[in-house]
């Protein structure tokens, strides 16, 4: 997990195939255990000093490699502008991390989704500590929808805005895709969506836990996930 996230609080995780709880960083969760404390609910949170979650922000990840390739961190920073502090965490030494790299090198899709609980503490909750951001979720207050926009792809320590889109060297017929099927018929292809770095890729919509719920995208750089849906890159 990249971002696993509400208003209140971030996680970013590596989980292996079989490592459900897996090893994370960022801020926030607990009912009777406390969940990572790398960052302050001053910091991080509506109106907060260095990432004020009423406004956007951007989100990097990288992950570095040894000489041979393999991946040794994670490395997430969230930046805003009109701040200067910007929220990192590096997530290294995880047990599973052989499997992971090995996960990345076969390849992996992004996925975003948005979706809401009752039942969050576990990722927001004030923690046996107290230091926590939440002692109660209301999944009746979330915002009907979130955006994302502007996806790069890098390498590392590149500068995002000289980046070309890459060329494939071959051309491939591809079948279109075959979008998933629920009580309302055939979910809607939003359309692609413009990875500077990569070139376009295509939305592939699904839900959670319905079927079929929305997820759009704008003049090809926008992605608009409703409640419930979920989107494959």
């Amino acid at each position: 997990d990249i971002m696993e996230a509400n208003q209140y609080a971030w996680h970013s995780t590596l989980h292996s195939a079989h490592d459900h709880n897996g090893q994370g960083k960022g801020y926030g969760g607990g009912s009777n255990f406390n969940g990572p404390r790398d960052w302050s609910g001053s910091q991080y949170g509506r109106g907060g000093s260095c990432i004020d979650t009423n406004k956007p922000f951007e989100v990097a990840v990288s992950f570095p490699t040894d000489a041979q390739g393999n991946m040794q961190a994670m490395e997430v920073t969230l930046t805003q502008n009109g701040k200067s502090c910007p929220l990192s965490v590096r997530i290294d030494g995880y047990p599973g991390m052989a499997q992971v790299s090995a996960a990345l090198k076969e390849g992996m899709t992004p996925v975003m989704s948005y979706w809401s609980s009752d039942d969050m503490l576990w990722m927001d909750g004030k923690g046996s500590d107290g230091q926590g951001p939440c002692a109660q979720d209301d999944a009746a207050a979330c915002s009907d929808s979130v955006s994302f926009s502007d996806f790069s792809v890098t390498e590392i320590g590149s500068e995002t805005g000289q980046q070309q889109p890459q060329q494939p060297q071959t051309t491939t017929a591809l079948a279109a895709p075959v979008l998933p099927q629920g009580k309302g018929g055939a979910a809607r292809c939003p359309g692609d969506i413009s990875v500077l770095g990569f070139g376009d890729a295509s939305i592939i919509p699904t839900g959670w836990p319905r079927d079929n719920l929305p997820i759009d995208v704008l003049q090809s750089s926008q992605l608009v996930t409703h409640m419930g849906a979920r989107g494959y890159f």
